[in-house]
């Protein structure tokens, strides 16, 4: 009975987190929170001890106005559990089970002491666990009306290990609003497929270029069509990162070593360790014997694009 009580409570509290982060007004507060729950489940999974633990999750969310704004909203509505629709054990329980955690070694602190001493919203990330954050990140992905389940991967893949080396000016690109990869529709037959990627929109072909590396389960996104900085999308790779360019080219018109040139600064100010430039034509002679000198690059013409279509992508 204690079980199922805990499980309610905290699926309430999940789900008021998610409330909060959707109800944010601005994009970038919102971006900001989820930054701040995935350092924070971070925090909780490493191998700190709880002194510690407890000092950087304070740290955290002290250094983020959006997560304290979000926090506050979350703590008001726990502090209000007697008027709020929680089932009524689940409201005798709850005090009880925030009670119950043991943080360094003490046991029933709970919210009077640990709610003063840490504050609540740190109780209440701990109550959560790394599994309760990573719901309250599914809650908001999952929510068909928003576009902050992208906003998640680009903080994911901004805050990794991968972009680590990338400079600060590249990672603030990458925080632009973003698109995720969308696989467009095409027939079956070779010929036909070849047909339909050349008269693509060019940003559907960006779209259904980086579908190919989230298929492959890597985290993936489609920049802004605005953008100027000569990529097209990303990928992270476990701690490694990919950057994509996509040329919807005519069949004669054939990718020449001075985009390479560009490109290969592109990957070096991401300090990617590959960088794919994938298009419905070819490669010049001097492009491909520049790429062939050119580390991590990898060219994709339309043979290879069409080999894609039938076989899974393989990143090696």
């Amino acid at each position: 009975m204690f079980e199922t009580a805990t499980d309610g409570i905290r699926r309430w509290i999940v789900g008021l987190f998610a409330a909060a982060i959707e109800g944010t007004a601005r994009p970038e507060d919102r971006h900001a929170a989820i930054q701040w729950l995935l350092r924070s489940r971070d925090i909780l999974a490493g191998d700190l001890g709880w002194q510690d633990k407890l000092g950087a999750l304070n740290a955290q969310l002290s250094a983020r106005a959006a997560a304290s704004a979000i926090a506050s909203t979350v703590v008001e509505a726990v502090q209000s559990y007697r008027t709020s629709s929680l089932p009524w054990p689940m409201k005798i329980a709850l005090p009880v089970t925030l009670a119950a955690i043991p943080l360094l070694g003490v046991q029933g602190a709970g919210i009077a002491a640990f709610g003063g001493a840490i504050g609540l919203p740190v109780l209440l990330l701990v109550f959560l666990g790394t599994a309760g954050i990573t719901s309250v990140l599914e809650a908001v992905v999952t929510n068909p009306h928003s576009r902050t389940g992208v906003a998640i991967i680009v903080a994911g893949i901004v805050n990794s290990e991968a972009t680590r080396r990338a400079s600060a000016a590249f990672r603030q690109r990458m925080a632009e609003e973003a698109a995720s990869p969308l696989a467009q529709p095409v027939p079956e037959d070779t010929a036909a497929i070849r047909a339909t990627l050349l008269a693509m929109n060019p940003y559907d072909f960006e779209r259904h270029v980086m579908s190919f590396f989230e298929k492959a389960g890597l985290e993936a996104v489609v920049t802004p069509k605005s953008n100027d900085y000569g990529m097209d999308g990303y990928a992270r790779d476990g701690d490694r990162l990919i950057v994509v360019q996509c040329k919807r080219y005519a069949s004669d018109h054939k990718v020449g070593r001075p985009a390479l040139q560009q490109f290969k600064t592109v990957m070096a100010d991401a300090a990617a360790f590959r960088g794919y430039v994938v298009t419905t034509s070819s490669f010049s002679i001097d492009a491909v014997a520049y790429a062939a000198e050119a580390p991590g690059m990898v060219l994709i013409g339309m043979d290879a694009l069409l080999a894609w279509h039938a076989e899974d992508l393989d990143i090696g």
